[in-house]
């Protein structure tokens, strides 16, 4: 009954956020670059406090001339090396590192898949809760978490405040299960975007003949709803569709004429077939939680990668970052098969298009930026 009961008022925040239906207030971060003397002395949160707007958070980071930052120990928990640690945390932690010796901060971040022994004054628990004996000080206690809010919604209020990493959509749902709650997204590393920037030097047109989509095992059904228009494609077009994903032994397909290729999740073989694509696609799942809560981060990814992609339009995150320049986004098996056809058949666009989007994450969705995010988080009083 009580596992019941906790899944009705999940669902109930879900769809009352989805509405519109009073959404929780979450803080945005800025992603500004930080200059030695803008850093703050600011001693550890204390608990209780309530969350700042964007505006007095950067306030709270000035400091009187000629005082040092305040020393701090910073511990990201991740029990788990999964695909979105790694994106999250390992892939973001070069840049955070960077970031806080170039802002003259005395801190000591670490990353690591233990609970530390000794004590620290933030405590960043990625997608999971740790034991309420566990005595590594009195830290501040942060839930990081990107996904599968339904799992951890009853266990929010164990957490001093919340980090969401996937889209503002899910902010503002986990707004409603805890009265702290930030937004800092998703990021693509610096070697994707350096890959990406040679890659630009050849057009998407004449690199190859390769269809590109890549994601987890489990976001493999949409892209199986469009093989009808991914066959008819093929009918008339010199096409081969590269599939990564998940940890299997290669293998090929034929789908009608066109040739699929499915190969093993890997950043070499991420690499490889985007040197080789004319575009990329990245179709969603239908449901409001596996399609309006999600991150825009595999699309962002293609085109951090130079290649040009179509993202899903009921991803808002999406849509919002395609929105940024002008991108194509589809919701129906018309507009897929229309756009990809479109887009196919259009080596100026494409090339226009995929040099705008790898503007657009280096501007604005890099893992510089999210590291900058991250030391204004852990400088204010309280996030």
């Amino acid at each position: 009954m009580d596992a019941l009961l906790r899944k009705s008022r999940f669902y109930a925040a879900l769809y009352a956020t989805r509405l519109g239906l009073g959404s929780g207030q979450f803080s945005e971060i800025s992603k500004e670059a930080l200059r030695q003397n803008d850093v703050g002395a600011v001693p550890p949160p204390e608990r209780g406090l309530q969350a700042v707007s964007t505006s007095a958070f950067q306030s709270a980071l000035k400091r009187p001339e000629g005082r040092a930052p305040m020393p701090l120990r910073i511990h990201f928990w991740t029990p788990q090396r999964t695909p979105g640690a790694n994106v999250i945390i390992h892939d973001m932690m070069p840049a955070l590192l960077e970031e806080a010796r170039a802002a003259g901060l005395n801190w000591r971040i670490e990353a690591g898949a233990e609970l530390p022994r000794e004590s620290v004054d933030w405590l960043v628990c990625f997608k999971a809760v740790p034991d309420a004996a566990h005595g590594a000080g009195k830290p501040r206690k942060v839930f990081l978490i990107c996904d599968q809010p339904e799992y951890f919604w009853s266990r929010l209020v164990e957490f001093d405040s919340v980090v969401a990493t996937a889209s503002r959509t899910l902010a503002a749902l986990l707004a409603r299960g805890h009265s702290r709650v930030a937004f800092i997204g998703e990021s693509e590393p610096l070697e994707y975007l350096e890959f990406g920037a040679k890659n630009l030097g050849t057009p998407p047109a004449r690199r190859g003949n390769v269809l590109m989509w890549h994601g987890g095992a489990y976001s493999l059904g949409p892209l199986r709803d469009l093989r009808p228009a991914l066959e008819r494609l093929a009918e008339t077009r010199d096409i081969q569709l590269h599939v990564i994903s998940g940890q299997d032994s290669p293998r090929e397909e034929r789908w009608g004429k066109l040739a699929v290729k499915f190969s093993p999740w890997s950043k070499e073989q991420l690499f490889a077939s985007a040197g080789q694509a004319r575009l990329g696609f990245v179709p969603a799942r239908p449901s409001i939680r596996l399609s309006w809560l999600k991150p825009g981060s595999r699309v962002r990814c293609l085109y951090s990668l130079g290649v040009p992609a179509i993202g899903d339009a009921r991803v808002p995150d999406a849509a919002e970052f395609l929105g940024e320049f002008g991108g194509p986004v589809a919701d129906s098996m018309g507009s897929w098969a229309r756009l990809l056809a479109e887009l196919w058949d259009s080596p100026e666009k494409l090339r226009r298009l995929a040099a705008a989007g790898h503007a657009a994450v280096a501007h604005g969705h890099s893992t510089r930026q999210t590291a900058r995010q991250w030391i204004r988080y852990f400088s204010t009083p309280s996030p």
